[in-house]
């Protein structure tokens, strides 16, 4: 019989206003290299994934984002729920948001699978190709590659570490979390005990990897044989130990962007259909946006340095 299952948003990492706003990426195998993972997340069909750096009152976070068009960032709902601003790093050049939205039905609760948010950016990018949202349905089974900037370590230690650069591991996209169907779960395998594989096959893939604090809002992507689309974006991690750090057995949760309703928000949102605080999504599906600043909160894991703590949760 298993523990209760833990959830924590992963992703936001809190640092103290004045500190380098740095940070690594993703959880790797203890028995690969660093430099495997580092030279994943810099290819050149993942730079649409860049980092972004939000102010809520008097304290700041770093998260990751994708660019889906030349002004338009998808990312997590808790990255934008209480921002009072954001900027989002690409190519090594940032981008502020002018303004950024979420569903209304997102209110905390990490199984509803709501916790997706956009970012309208002041000033297009230029020069680096928006990922390409996928619309099919054939995600299980499929190998999946996580990007983003969060904390590092490995299946042994957990999320430990900064260095401020990008990563990219891969999964097999193991289930469905709920019966929602909005959200897409992988585990984290080890390669020396198959007792903390919870899904799927406990053979863990060459280069296998698991989300950490500051990769919320980065993109799952999979290749369907014509090159990467973006699946999912990364909103939770979950372990029966109860200790959350992206260690070996731990679950990774990502919001299912091909999702009939939340795919028809994004669609609308980008294209300008939607303008007023809370419009009804046009499908009749009760999904409506709010634009921010908006208060909002929620429980955000906070990890590394002294100056990390918690926020709150509504």
């Amino acid at each position: 019989m298993h523990a209760r299952l833990i959830l924590v948003t992963m992703a936001c990492v809190l640092i103290a206003v004045g500190l380098a706003s740095t940070a690594s990426a993703i959880t790797i195998r203890d028995d690969r290299s660093q430099s495997l993972y580092l030279n994943l997340g810099s290819q050149a069909i993942y730079g649409s994934v860049g980092r972004i750096d939000e102010k809520a009152g008097s304290s700041a976070y770093i998260g990751s984002g994708t660019l889906i068009a030349p002004n338009w960032v998808l990312t997590a709902g808790h990255m934008v729920s209480d921002a009072t601003a954001l900027t989002f790093t690409i190519g090594g050049s940032p981008y502020a948001a002018s303004s950024w939205f979420y569903p209304s039905q997102w209110t905390g609760n990490l199984t509803s699978g709501y916790d997706i948010g956009l970012v309208m950016l002041s000033a297009p990018v230029s020069g680096i190709t928006p990922a390409t949202l996928y619309t099919g349905s054939s995600e299980l089974g499929k190998v999946g590659t996580m990007v983003g900037y969060g904390m590092t370590g490995t299946g042994k230690t957990g999320a430990k570490t900064f260095d401020g650069k990008k990563r990219a591991a891969q999964n097999t996209i193991d289930a469905l979390y709920n019966s929602t169907g909005r959200i897409l779960a992988v585990d984290f395998d080890n390669p020396k005990n198959k007792r903390d594989s919870i899904y799927g096959s406990a053979t863990p893939l060459n280069l296998e990897g698991l989300i950490a604090p500051g990769d919320s809002g980065g993109g799952l992507f999979i290749d369907f044989g014509t090159g990467p689309q973006l699946a999912g974006v990364t909103s939770f991690g979950a372990a029966w130990d109860g200790k959350v750090n992206s260690d070996y057995g731990d679950i990774g949760g990502f919001i299912r962007v091909s999702d009939s309703a939340l795919s028809k928000w994004i669609n609308s949102i980008t294209s300008g259909t939607i303008t007023k605080t809370l419009a009804a999504d046009p499908a009749g599906g009760g999904l409506a946006t709010g634009v921010v600043p908006e208060p909002a909160s929620l429980a955000l894991l906070g990890l590394g340095l002294a100056a990390v703590a918690a926020r709150r949760r509504k």
